[in-house]
């Protein structure tokens, strides 16, 4: 059965900056009557840190951390029920580190503590969950295996389902790994009745699978699908015999070294290894500490992933070509575009400090966004506590990592993409009013 939606500009901006929330949809109530001024952020001792403490002009982490910053602190001061905590407390409900990567290195630059238990200010080093930015990992582990012709992108997903469970199909056409991988499956957003943070067993997901609706004809148009992508990582990993954290650790983090990097829970619970608790900065959600948000097993590649900036950084780097290991052929095919990503469609500041609208795309998994001269690859990420943003500029040989232990509820995507975005498509022509 086809639905049609009809998208109000409201509805895809909404697309655009929840799509990455991986099966979550908190809402809050505000209360209290607090104002928290300047004059209380500087008597709860609020430091901003570096990785260099000697900041020069040029440490573009620190400028962009510089413009981000505010703008977090602004809309957790402006929620009253933050605001409350907050006085309770003393302390700020997020923390936020940024990297930077070009062809003369990297430049790291931070901004809060570890949690109120653990003081310990946030660095390169501090492991963050990264959300929808998972969903890259799976797709370059996709496009490894289809390079050694292990599985293909026309392969259909009941091929690597067990022989009972039920893949919807279209019109007799059966979904791909290349339709889930590029969000172009027809497949919900998420499953019709999923309920939040629920522990289903796999059998329970495959009951989802098989009780989904197409909203679109598969192939025609990219709608962004956490069931869809989160698939793509279960049918590889059942494929492999393994885990998927292991597949990724085999074929990714191993290969660059991204240690403190993993997946922080197994097919029933949260488990967070013991050398990843003391670095974990502790996520938040209208001003309280939040734990880590569980994933179903069938579903973790969606977005269960934990990592630091340090060691995106060399992801990053892989990615644009900065160091040459035996996963960029794979990195390469991910970043190609395959779709118009209409819901991506929307404005961003240029350098003349005007707003234009680039144009968006979807490759595996990954989005690109051109101006018809520049492309640039990125995803961002949003789950309980946290958000997140990982991109690049292929050909400029430039990336981007933030990391925030704030939650979009609390500060809207959009602040993190209106920096990151042009900062990225115009440097180094980038004009003061976007980075000053």
């Amino acid at each position: 059965m086809l639905l049609k939606r009809n998208h109000s500009l409201y509805q895809t901006l909404v697309a655009l900056f929840i799509g990455s929330i991986i099966f979550s949809a908190s809402s809050f109530s505000q209360s209290g009557n607090l104002n928290v001024s300047a004059q209380n952020l500087k008597e709860n001792n609020l430091q901003l840190s570096s990785s260099n403490q000697s900041v020069d002009a040029k440490d573009l982490s620190k400028v962009i951390l510089d413009k981000y910053k505010p703008r977090v602190l602004e809309h957790l001061f402006n929620n009253k029920t933050i605001a409350s905590n907050i006085s309770s407390n003393s302390s700020i409900p997020a923390a936020i580190v940024v990297g930077v990567i070009t062809p003369n290195g990297t430049q790291v630059s931070a901004y809060g503590n570890i949690s109120k238990a653990n003081p310990t200010p946030v660095d390169g080093n501090t492991a963050f969950d990264i959300a929808s930015v998972s969903k890259t990992f799976v797709a370059t582990v996709l496009a490894d295996l289809v390079n050694q012709g292990v599985v293909k992108l026309s392969d259909p997903l009941e091929m690597y389902l067990p022989f009972n469970v039920t893949v919807p199909s279209y019109n007799g056409y059966k979904i791909t790994l290349g339709d889930l991988a590029t969000h172009s499956s027809g497949l919900p957003y998420q499953p019709s009745g999923w309920i939040v943070d629920k522990h289903y067993t796999t059998p329970q997901v495959y009951e989802f699978l098989s009780n989904s609706t197409f909203e679109d004809e598969p192939g025609t148009v990219a709608k962004y699908s956490n069931l869809g992508m989160g698939m793509v990582g279960h049918a590889l990993s059942l494929k492999m015999g393994v885990t998927l954290e292991q597949l990724i650790e085999d074929r990714i983090f191993k290969v660059l070294g991204m240690n403190s990097s993993g997946i922080a829970m197994n097919a029933t619970s949260i488990s967070i290894p013991e050398n990843i608790k003391p670095i974990l900065a502790v996520g938040h959600m209208a001003g309280n500490e939040s734990g880590l948000m569980f994933l179903p097993e069938a579903v973790q590649g969606a977005g269960a992933i934990y990592s630091t900036v340090n060691a995106l950084l060399k992801y990053v780097s892989a990615n644009i070509g900065l160091i040459d290991t035996k996963i960029n052929p794979a990195m390469e095919e991910t970043h190609s575009i395959r779709l118009p990503f209409y819901e991506l469609q929307v404005p961003f500041p240029d350098p003349s400090g005007n707003e234009s609208t680039p144009y968006a795309y979807e490759g595996l998994s990954w989005f690109s966004t051109t101006n018809l001269g520049t492309q640039i690859v990125w995803h961002n990420g949003g789950i309980n506590g946290y958000s997140s943003f990982v991109g690049f500029n292929p050909d400029k040989q430039i990336g981007l990592v933030i990391l925030c232990s704030c939650y979009f509820s609390d500060v809207p995507p959009i602040e993190m993409l209106k920096i990151a975005v042009p900062f990225l498509l115009y440097y180094p022509d980038t004009s003061p009013s976007l980075l000053s």
